[in-house]
């Protein structure tokens, strides 16, 4: 081999190893930046709170339910500065009109929780006066429910799949026996979907988050609890507006979807149907299609799970197709 040769080999090989050092020092860069952001996240507001929904008017109150809401950023609504529009709130007001009747409902989710945070969570929820109080002594998968939501942390704090998966098993498996919970798991995102990612961590986080989001929708069949998809549920106009600015958690429209998807199992899972009043939707011509006014015909309301978005006035169709997230 001549000297030429052996010269063009060493300049091709030295490239290849820059090019390789330096895309690992983007990678690590990158990463350590996003996981300084989510940290920082655990000091932003959230909601925690234990309240008694009323269920809707007309409904005959028999016994309450219980709603337990246990994991991440994704169920926590953080930075909402309603409470009313948190997920907590908005699930039990949605499973108030489901069942019609008052939901005992509590939230352990805090920002930035990683999967070793569960079991904390799960005995905080398995300790709570507040929902084992029943107006009866019935206690029924009919009547108690757990949406749990984590993997985001696990992604962006990297762990041993092999750790968090049986962390979760156990969880579901306590909620069912020790609490009679019925039990839904809303499944890791797809993080490489997130805006504002670039290569090379982009795709390194879509890989790591779907292979993590298989393994707990697996789990969770397992366990006998119903897996749902996060990133799924954010669909109906464009991905950014149901993100917040940081595009690490749901914004206040994707907290609303987010709630909506996971009552929409609870009605399918209980065979549940909902009646949507459509009659006040959009007014026909003519004056005798005039909405009724409280004096001429008493309005009834529609049952309507919480998390609806109604956007009537201006018209615009919200069933945009949405990204594949799988």
């Amino acid at each position: 081999m001549g000297k030429r040769m052996l010269y063009t080999l060493a300049t091709m090989t030295g490239t290849a190893v820059g090019v390789g050092a330096s895309a690992v020092g983007l990678l690590r860069h990158q990463a350590g930046a996003l996981r300084k952001a989510f940290d920082e996240d655990a000091q932003r507001t959230y909601s925690t709170f234990a309240e008694a929904v009323a269920p809707p008017r007309n409904y005959d109150d028999e016994d309450s339910a219980a709603l337990a809401i246990i994991g991440d950023s994704w169920l926590c609504g953080i930075d909402v500065d309603d409470p009313a529009q948190a997920p907590p709130n908005l699930i039990a007001r949605g499973l108030g009109r489901i069942l019609g009747t008052t939901v005992r409902v509590q939230s352990t989710a805090r920002p930035s929780a990683l999967s070793e945070d569960l079991p904390r969570q799960v005995d905080e929820i398995l300790r709570s006066a507040w929902l084992s109080r029943q107006l009866s002594e019935s206690w029924t998968a009919q009547r108690r429910f757990a949406i749990i939501s984590i993997g985001t942390g696990d992604i962006i704090h990297p762990i041993h799949g092999t750790i968090g998966i049986p962390v979760l098993t156990q969880a579901i498996n306590r909620l069912q026996r020790e609490g009679r919970y019925t039990v839904f798991v809303l499944v890791c995102p797809n993080l490489g979907g997130l805006p504002g990612l670039r290569d090379p961590l982009k795709t390194s986080l879509r890989r790591t988050s779907r292979v993590l989001a298989g393994s707990q929708w697996l789990a969770a069949l397992s366990a006998r609890a119903t897996p749902l998809r996060a990133t799924g549920s954010l669909s109906g106009t464009t991905r950014r507006s149901l993100l917040n600015e940081s595009g690490r958690f749901p914004s206040t429209l994707g907290f609303a979807q987010v709630s909506s998807t996971v009552l929409a199992a609870i009605a399918d899972r209980l065979d549940a149907p909902i009646d949507v009043d459509r009659s006040l939707d959009i007014p026909e011509k003519g004056e005798g299609a005039r909405r009724p006014t409280p004096e001429t015909e008493p309005q009834t309301e529609p049952a309507v799970p919480a998390g609806h978005v109604a956007d009537s006035e201006s018209g615009v169709e919200r069933d945009l197709a949405s990204e594949d997230a799988s």
